[in-house]
């Protein structure tokens, strides 16, 4: 039952390699291992479903299929869709919404995975944020492990789960649970660079 990694990302703002936001996402085969035609068919169709998710099809999605523990790891398949055509956002990148998920039980670290979404990739041009996400937020997020037939878990089929790898015991854990919290989560490394910079000199 071998497990893979999967990195989806998609560019934003611009195309420069330091705009991409990325998931990382794990998925168990069930039966053996996937050719490199297979792992191509999963990244297709991971392409599809964030194309669906964020309602987006005409701008650049990226996904690239790697094995776990491979050294050097190089990807086994990649998929891109529009090439070249970036996000264009009107708010604030490092803003994110994190889906968590976990095995039976989540209080184990080693069995708690995140996904960081961004809403504002499919809002209005000119949208804020408010103090907390809106209950329509949360369950655009929470739809991503729940939505029949287009969520994390149906993805590549009934020989395909969805959950969290552990590097450290070499362990993959199915999904069981998934939960969004009503607060923003921030990551920075989403954020521009500066464009400008204001300082001061004074004895304190």
């Amino acid at each position: 039952m071998p497990a893979y990694k999967f990195v989806v990302d998609t560019p934003v703002t611009d195309t420069l390699p330091r705009n991409r936001v990325a998931n990382v996402l794990h998925f168990n085969h069930l039966v053996g291992g996937q050719s490199d035609a297979d792992l191509e068919a999963m990244c297709a169709d991971l392409v599809e479903l964030y194309q669906a998710r964020y309602n987006k099809p005409t701008v650049e999605w990226r996904c690239k299929a790697y094995d776990t523990d491979a050294k050097p790891n190089y990807p086994r398949a990649t998929v891109v869709v529009n090439p070249g055509v970036p996000h264009i956002v009107d708010n604030v990148r490092e803003v994110a919404l994190v889906l968590s998920y976990a095995g039976n039980n989540k209080g184990n670290k080693s069995e708690r995975g995140r996904c960081y979404l961004m809403p504002q990739l499919g809002w209005a041009a000119g949208a804020t944020y408010g103090l907390r996400p809106t209950a329509a937020h949360l369950d655009w997020a929470l739809d991503w492990y729940t939505e029949p037939n287009a969520s994390f878990p149906d993805i590549g089929g009934v020989d395909w789960e969805f959950g969290i790898y552990s590097p450290t015991y070499k362990k993959f854990t199915k999904a069981q649970q998934a939960w969004v919290n009503d607060e923003w989560d921030t990551q920075r490394r989403r954020g521009l660079r500066e464009t400008t910079r204001v300082n001061a000199i004074r004895e304190g």
